[in-house]
């Protein structure tokens, strides 16, 4: 999968085009990813997927954006894995959030050859939302493209979408979430220097900075932790760290059974298979150890991991 530029512009073939936010890159997302592949083979066109960055929601109105399901690294991961063609990322910004309806469909036509468009049901673009699905329709055959509707997806009879994804994960559903999902629900950082308190507590750490909108209870999960191709078994801690003062967000993962991994400025992904507990503070670190090691035989049970 090759990511766009703005200076690749426009480009040179024929594409079948996808365009959303894509959170959580859920079943009903694959669904369209679909449509689009059978469709780009069909024309023997390129297939590309257009996303924004950040959610155009937080650009508007941040305090009451909803918070995200996967970081943009992630899902470029999940639509690699895809095999889609292109990437082409929109920086929401006020330049891009003034522009017509038309003006985008033009963008689209023009700029990414788009041929066909594949998308959701519910497709809203352009300045004040004024495009939809319909709006699309009637520029057809002068821009020379076909829009391609793709209905919405049920599972026991439960419409798929980014929105009950997050209420799930709010709760720390992780089963739940991971069903709707599809998939393993995952995080994909770099690794960043801790504190090193864990360490000294006989239970070191692999930290990654969480994004202040990930939608996920603040707590302790079993999971695990992939790197470089290889999975770990792994207690996770998401949150502020209260018994230590901590001022960020932080995802904090202990590697059962293992000590020194050393992996600062890697990126690692971290995948959440069963919510433990709420995060809690502690009067005094031995406290905060004995609670860890608790943490880590529920972890073990949860995870099958032999002791």
């Amino acid at each position: 999968m090759k990511i766009i530029q703005e200076k690749s512009l426009p480009l040179n073939e024929e594409t079948v085009c996808t365009i959303g936010s894509f959170d959580g890159f859920h079943i009903g997302h694959r669904k369209i990813l679909e449509k689009v592949k059978r469709k780009a083979k069909e024309t023997g066109r390129k297939s590309i997927v257009i996303t924004f960055e950040p959610h155009p929601k937080r650009f508007f109105n941040p305090e009451k954006a909803p918070c995200v399901i996967t970081d943009i690294e992630t899902k470029k991961e999940l639509l690699e894995r895809e095999d889609i063609d292109y990437l082409y990322i929109i920086k929401f910004d006020e330049n891009f959030y003034k522009l017509s309806a038309k003006d985008f469909l033009k963008f689209l036509t023009q700029k990414l050859k788009c041929k066909n468009i594949i998308v959701g049901y519910d497709w809203q673009f352009g300045y004040k939302k004024e495009g939809n699905v319909y709006f699309a329709e009637r520029f057809e055959r002068e821009m020379g493209f076909q829009i391609e509707i793709v209905e919405p997806i049920l599972q026991d009879d439960i419409r798929v979408s980014s929105t009950l994804i997050r209420e799930f994960l709010k709760k720390g559903d992780i089963e739940k979430a991971s069903y709707f999902l599809g998939r393993s629900y995952c995080i994909k950082g770099k690794v960043i220097r801790g504190n090193q308190i864990g360490k000294k507590i006989g239970f070191p750490t692999i930290n990654v900075k969480a994004p202040e909108d990930l939608c996920l209870r603040k707590g302790v999960y079993a999971g695990y932790v992939e790197i470089k191709g290889e999975t770990f078994p792994a207690v996770i801690n998401f949150g502020y760290r209260p018994t230590v003062d901590g001022k960020s967000l932080l995802i904090e993962a202990h590697i059962i059974d293992r000590v020194n991994i050393e992996l600062e400025d890697n990126w690692i992904k971290i995948i959440f298979s069963k919510f433990i507990r709420d995060e809690k503070k502690f009067d005094s670190l031995e406290n905060l150890q004995r609670q860890i090691a608790e943490d880590i035989k529920k972890a073990k049970q949860i995870l099958e991991v032999k002791v």
